[in-house]
């Protein structure tokens, strides 16, 4: 139960369980308000998108991962994100028995918060006039993997300096040491983002395949990262291990799923560019 991204009944505490299902009843709230006919043909695609990606399983140790998808779902819905979500995960749940059902309202919030964080991003960043220029492309490339290897260095740093039941101020202290070390990471994490500019540049992707990818990617390192605090602070018992493996099983994940963002993002902007630009249309009218 504790090495899946979908956290399942028995494992969080009663006040978290109903804490979920406020949060996730606002979202919904929010989401479904003065929802149109005509959106509706969408969030049905990206919902059936959404549950058919937890179908493919990859077993990596004790887990198993797949691919998550809710920043494609917060890029194409917007706020209307936590609908899919919503329906998504209750569908899992009643044909797979993945997750729960009194732990949905944190799963919905879980996946749905950097959902929305990635609409957010999305938008910011498409309206920037100079977001396709080579230099703009590099930069989004650059930030994605220095921030990859930040996740991964302080997450494994983490776990080694961690005990089976609690994690100590030392072991932050050890990690936030080890992540402002020169030497030991910030050289070679700006020689690892300059490798993936020189891949993506030799590869010749679309101009919006940069953008994509770095959503795809950070939307994962959140999700695993919202997962396990919630699994820290929420558990009915303290197992920090099992938290901190599921984000280090889930990093190579997060680069495939920016790479998947990030090719859907470049094909659409050549044969639909009207789905990629502000999504204004789900304003209220």
């Amino acid at each position: 139960m504790l090495f899946a991204v979908h956290i399942s009944d028995g494992v969080l505490s009663w006040p978290w369980l109903a804490g979920g299902f406020v949060v996730a009843g606002i979202l919904l709230a929010l989401s479904v308000r003065r929802i149109r006919d005509e959106e509706i043909p969408r969030v049905a695609l990206l919902t059936a998108a959404f549950f058919v990606a937890s179908l493919i399983h990859v077993k990596a140790g004790p887990t198993s991962i797949h691919l998550l998808l809710n920043g494609l779902i917060g890029v194409f819905l917007g706020r209307r994100a936590a609908l899919a979500v919503f329906v998504g995960l209750l569908l899992q749940a009643v044909l797979m028995q993945h997750g729960g059902f009194l732990v949905l309202g944190v799963n919905v919030c879980i996946m749905t918060a950097p959902a929305l964080l990635s609409f957010a991003l999305y938008r910011l960043l498409h309206r920037i006039p100079w977001i396709k220029s080579p230099t703009a492309r590099m930069l989004l490339v650059g930030i994605g993997a220095f921030l990859w290897a930040l996740s991964a260095i302080y997450s494994i740093t983490l776990l080694c300096n961690t005990s089976l039941t609690s994690i100590d101020e030392s072991a932050f202290a050890i990690a936030n040491e080890r992540i402002t070390n020169v030497w030991l990471f910030l050289v070679p994490s700006v020689l690892f983002a300059i490798v993936a500019i020189v891949i993506e540049r030799r590869l010749e992707n679309a101009p919006e395949f940069p953008l994509g990818f770095l959503i795809g990617k950070l939307s994962v390192l959140m999700t695993a990262a919202l997962n396990c605090v919630v699994l820290v602070l929420g558990g009915v018992e303290h197992w920090p291990v099992a938290p901190l493996l599921l984000v280090i099983a889930h990093l190579p994940f997060a680069v495939v799923e920016g790479v998947v963002l990030g090719f859907l993002v470049g094909f659409l902007a050549k044969v639909k560019p009207e789905m990629l630009g502000p999504i204004d249309a789900y304003a209220p009218k």
